[in-house]
């Protein structure tokens, strides 16, 4: 059996203190904060179970790994309900790849594509395919 401890999100949250004009300085180390959003002592299942609980899948669901041109995958549900991958340089061919296994949404995040080209791409793949994509 699987234990869980509660804690906080995975994922940096935006600081909406106010700032004054003269910090500026503050302002732009706000926004490079929130380049890399997924605080770095964090584990990709760690992810994998916030998206679950953030979509509404139970926890007690297998969570699988697996390989799609050397990019680890996770399939989430004995059916593959979900895919999530967290890997970097997702390019068009990975998720080509990623619909064979026909799940019903696929996580992937934000990071992980090699560029705003990639990931437009991402979405139209799966669009043709009927599957939802999500960004994290």
């Amino acid at each position: 059996f699987r234990v869980f401890k509660l804690d906080t999100s995975n994922l940096e949250t935006w600081d909406a203190t106010p700032i004054e004009n003269e910090q500026l300085d503050l302002l732009y180390q706000r926004m490079n904060s929130m380049i890399h959003r997924v605080k770095p002592e964090r584990t990709d299942l760690d992810m994998i179970y916030e998206i679950m609980l953030k979509l509404g899948v139970p926890l007690t669901y297998s969570v699988t790994p697996f390989f799609i041109h050397n990019k680890t995958v996770y399939g989430v549900g004995d059916d593959c309900l979900l895919l999530v991958c967290l890997a970097e340089d997702v390019q068009p061919e990975d998720v080509e790849r990623m619909t064979e296994y026909a799940p019903a949404k696929i996580i992937i995040s934000r990071d992980s594509f090699a560029d705003d080209t990639a990931m437009a791409n991402a979405y139209y793949i799966l669009r043709d395919h009927g599957i939802e994509l999500k960004l994290v």
